[in-house]
């Protein structure tokens, strides 16, 4: 065989090994468990099959990766719809996500569709991110109307505040203009007072 010839088999069985392995794509959500945080996606690239170019097969019942540590979780919230990224891991997840621990894994599985992973949504078609603070952490609406933003300077709540539980304030808290920790009201015994002021 000529080096030429050498050369262009090598290329062509390079080309085909990479080609049957699976790394990372880009899905859209079909289904949401908040449950057991999973997601069903159908992946958005078509792959060539036999000369032709054809709608990959949906990959059900997959782990969403998401803050988890320390007894606490950031738990987001995902729809059908949704546009996002899967990885393929190296090997079958199956004994190590139903244990969280160290195992052998049940096959010999390597970046497998059956072993992937849901790392989160992503910016895509005409959406594009507006209405919130600059250079903030921000918790949000997609329209902006509504948020959390951790900024250097303080945190802002732009809507309505619902709270569940009791509020403990160690400093002054001014409402309208108003301190409460510093007003004094008038009236008479009888128990009519003015606003605060």
């Amino acid at each position: 065989m000529s080096h030429l010839n050498e050369y262009k088999y090598q290329s062509v069985h390079d080309k085909k090994l990479a080609e049957s392995v699976c790394v990372a794509a880009i899905v859209q959500v079909t289904a949401f468990n908040p449950a057991k945080m999973t997601v069903d996606v159908q992946p958005l690239s078509k792959h060539l099959q036999n000369g032709k170019y054809e709608s990959q097969p949906p990959i059900l019942s997959i782990p969403v990766a998401f803050t988890r540590s320390g007894g606490f979780i950031v738990r987001p919230w995902i729809k059908a719809g949704d546009t996002g990224v899967v990885v393929y891991l190296d090997h079958d997840l199956d004994s190590t996500v139903a244990g969280a621990k160290e195992a052998k894994p049940l096959t010999e599985r390597n970046h497998a569709a059956t072993d992937a992973v849901f790392i989160g949504g992503i910016v895509a078609g005409g959406y594009s991110v507006s209405g919130l603070p600059a250079e903030s952490l921000a918790l949000a609406t997609e329209d902006g109307g509504v948020y959390v933003a951790v900024t250097k300077g303080g945190i802002q709540i732009c809507g309505d505040v619902t709270i569940t539980g009791g509020v403990t304030a160690s400093g002054d808290v001014v409402a309208a203009g108003i301190s409460g920790a510093h007003h004094t009201h008038t009236g008479d015994s009888g128990g009519t007072t003015s606003p605060p002021g």
